[in-house]
């Protein structure tokens, strides 16, 4: 069991991409590492991470520090988002 663990424990302040601010509910043991399961309450959902990457924040969608909202990225090249356009009538 990770015993180097100072920073995160319950309670403790967590950033989601999707979900916004949430809270460091509990930290289950596994192998070398800790799972940590944070609940998010302006979303009314929870979500999982390890230990090891919130705490060097290479974890996708949960950080420590506070996480900026990314917009969805368009998947569509240039070129043929500009055909659909003129197809369809252009964005909305």
């Amino acid at each position: 069991m990770n015993t180097l663990n100072k920073t995160v424990q319950q309670f403790t302040t967590v950033y989601h991409s999707e979900y916004g601010k949430g809270k460091v509910v509990c930290l289950t043991p596994k192998q070398k590492d800790q799972l940590v399961m944070c609940f998010f309450p302006k979303a009314n959902t929870h979500d999982w991470c390890l230990l090891s990457a919130l705490e060097t924040g290479t974890d996708d969608h949960m950080s420590l520090q506070p996480v900026e909202h990314e917009a969805p990225k368009d998947n569509l090249s240039d070129p043929l988002q500009a055909a659909l356009d003129n197809l369809f009538g252009g964005r909305r």
